[in-house]
């Protein structure tokens, strides 16, 4: 197994687990009324976030080391990138009708969504990404 493909797992597992730990959290702690009351309940997301996103960058910033990747790699990673960009936009398409349709009638979102959408379009950036890689490797192991 190549090393981008080792990371792109580790990627996978660390942005599911820190997907299911905030939605957890929401469940555990209360919706997004509690978030936008409860400063305790925002750090600990916050430092869920930030943590995550942390350890990730870690994690995939060891793939720019230029004597670790090869051309193999590099086109993995441009298509990697497609699957980053679909999967947002449909994170995005399905937050804006789920928000639209939630408060169609008081006119008006709440503010607190803001951070969630932001905080969702980064794990699944994440996670997009590393899915992506090990699409991109499945791929080619079967000479495509």
């Amino acid at each position: 197994m190549a090393p981008m493909q080792k990371r792109a797992w580790w990627g996978l597992i660390l942005g599911l687990v820190i997907a299911a730990a905030l939605v957890a959290v929401f469940v555990i702690k209360g919706d997004v009324t509690r978030f936008d009351d409860d400063p305790g309940f925002r750090y600990i997301v916050y430092a869920l976030w930030i943590g995550g996103l942390l350890v990730h960058i870690a994690l995939m910033g060891l793939l720019r080391k230029p004597n670790q990747v090869d051309e193999r790699d590099r086109a993995i990673m441009e298509r990697a990138s497609k699957t980053q960009v679909n999967a947002l936009i449909i994170m995005l398409v399905v937050w804006s009708i789920a928000l639209t349709e939630a408060y169609w009638s008081a006119r008006a979102v709440p503010v607190v969504y803001l951070t969630i959408i932001f905080i969702s379009s980064q794990v699944v950036n994440a996670v997009a990404q590393s899915l992506g890689i090990i699409i991109g490797y499945w791929r080619m192991e079967r000479g495509g």
